[in-house]
């Protein structure tokens, strides 16, 4: 499958359009993934080569967009991830930060939006690091993360639990 990051996301319906203006990505909705970490220490969970399972209900808030964590019993958890559309990189790149636990050091993390409609999937590439910003000119980095959109958002920013 080929998907080139906001190639083509202007055919996909999670993006709006207005005449004379660029096309802005919407990431609202329920994100389904994988996690995968380098350099982890000893004492960290190993989610084997499939990486750990994430689910956010990504939904607009104040900030640009937050992404509120499914927990394993489907209920609604706090708000784990704040992202900003990133001018500078085009209309599917954002920046944010992601906290995988409570109290943990959150990630500093760049996404990237695309749409394949051939296929129908719609994904969202996460890269992370931990400090106060991300370098991409690493050869690797300690937090990757791939989301496909799964359906709609249902927790609401009012109804996360902290």
């Amino acid at each position: 499958m080929a998907i080139g990051f906001g190639g083509s996301a202007a055919a996909d319906d999670a993006v709006a359009t207005k005449a004379g203006e660029i096309a802005t990505v919407s990431l609202e909705g329920r994100w389904v993934g994988r996690y995968y970490g380098y350099g982890r220490s000893k004492d960290a969970v190993d989610c084997g080569d499939d990486g750990c399972g994430l689910t956010y209900d990504i939904v607009a808030c104040k900030e640009g967009w937050c992404g509120i964590k499914i927990k394993d019993d489907k209920s609604c958890g706090a708000v784990a991830v704040h992202l900003t559309a990133d001018a500078k990189q085009g209309d599917a790149a954002f920046k944010g930060k992601l906290e995988l636990a409570k109290g943990a050091a959150p990630y500093t993390v760049e996404a990237w939006y695309a749409a394949d409609p051939e296929t129908k999937t719609i994904q969202l590439h996460l890269l992370g690091d931990t400090g106060p910003e991300l370098m991409l000119f690493r050869r690797s980095f300690p937090l990757e993360a791939n989301f496909e959109r799964a359906g709609d958002a249902t927790c609401k920013i009012d109804e996360t639990t902290s």
